[in-house]
């Protein structure tokens, strides 16, 4: 009885043994299964884009901005859009480090819409808008107008052409923006 007793607890310890070894081959080939990056035709990992989206009230009227926080994506920014919803916009923001705060401007390259920029200081003053118009198509990148921050900015919103004025928007209101957790965002 007591040799049968030590078998079944050394059989229960073996038991154990395989459980803890079968667990550990079944994480290493699963977790071996989890997607990579993805890979573009030139072999290079190619990032993905992750939008994000912030409300940001002006005056009392509430748009949905798409958030700019890489070089990428404020490059990128509105350009190839054929609409933008009175609701959606895009917020600019540059990183929290030199050279920033700093006199920026704006261009409309390969812009197909009227834009109001609207351009905010870190403080959340604004210091300039803008009613931006769509260049003509072909227009030389040395030939594009520029519009400046007028003053050390470190945001910048894009709305519907038309749509600053139709909120009253004026240079000098504050702007009631997250500052800190969105500078931490910002690359």
């Amino acid at each position: 009885e007591r040799a049968l007793s030590s078998m079944l607890r050394a059989g229960e310890k073996g038991k154990r043994g395989l459980i803890i070894i079968v667990l550990a081959i079944m994480y290493l080939v699963f977790s071996g299964c989890a997607a990579g990056p993805e890979v573009g035709t030139d072999g290079d990992a190619v990032e993905e884009e992750i939008l994000l989206l912030k409300i940001v009230e002006l005056n009392g009227y509430q748009v949905e901005m798409e958030l700019a926080l890489t070089p990428a994506q404020r490059e990128q920014g509105l350009m190839g859009r054929e609409a933008l919803a009175d609701d959606r916009g895009m917020l600019f923001v540059l990183p929290d480090r030199e050279p920033y705060p700093a006199e920026v401007s704006f261009w409309m390259k390969n812009c197909l819409i009227p834009i109001d920029l609207i351009y905010i200081s870190r403080e959340g003053i604004i210091t300039a808008i803008h009613e931006m118009q769509p260049p003509e198509p072909g227009t030389a990148d040395e030939d594009l107008i520029l519009y400046p921050s007028r003053g050390k900015v470190q945001f910048a919103i894009e709305l519907r052409g038309g749509l600053a004025g139709e909120l009253g928007l004026a240079v000098g209101d504050a702007v009631d923006l997250e500052k800190d957790y969105l500078l931490g965002l910002a690359e």
